[in-house]
């Protein structure tokens, strides 16, 4: 009898363990929006004193038309209908001298969508390059067509940039406003 209560001890120990283990876990993890990827992004870069990257309004904007281009279209591509990522982001008057995109697509927290990317070369490679400034995610949830059967998923797009130098974008506008005069 008294070995079957130390077992028993012993068990509800190990479940114990488990659940505060697993529920911290859940607890450090963050849903998907915007600023929770960002924050978990300017971590990665933060703990390789890499400089942080500043939120950007006109990539959020090309970042959310991505995704939600994705869901309405049914595809889950870095180029596709004669579009590519540098046409979002110059759709929203943003000019960039370098630019890249990371996207995801099934995930649950921005925690798994960051470690993912921090996974894959290419992915990670855009989230620690020292040159890129700017920031901007689009996390989009809907309908999603994998082959033929319909799921509910989360497409999120991260569009990272430095932008032009403003003289070499005024010097464009100029050049633009003159070759319409001829």
């Amino acid at each position: 009898m008294a070995k079957m209560n130390k077992n028993k001890i012993k068990i509800i120990g190990i479940m114990t363990l488990f659940i505060f283990f697993f529920n911290f876990e859940l607890a450090r993890a963050s849903e998907i929006t915007s600023e929770n990827i960002i924050n978990v992004v300017n971590k990665e870069r933060e703990a390789r004193d890499i400089d942080p990257l500043s939120a950007d309004d006109k990539l959020q904007n090309a970042a959310k038309l991505k995704s939600t281009d994705m869901i309405v279209r049914n595809y889950f591509e870095h180029y596709a209908y004669s579009l590519t990522p540098w046409s979002f982001i110059l759709g929203q008057d943003y000019r960039y001298s370098i630019a890249g995109e990371n996207l995801a697509m099934g995930f649950n927290t921005s925690e798994g969508v960051v470690s993912a990317w921090m996974n894959s070369p290419a992915h990670r490679e855009n989230i620690l390059n020292p040159e890129f400034e700017d920031i901007g995610v689009g996390v989009v949830k809907g309908e999603f067509n994998d082959n033929g059967k319909e799921i509910n998923t989360t497409i999120t797009t991260e569009m990272l940039a430095k932008p032009k130098p403003k003289i070499e974008t005024l010097i464009e506008k100029i050049s633009q406003k003159i070759k319409s005069l001829l």
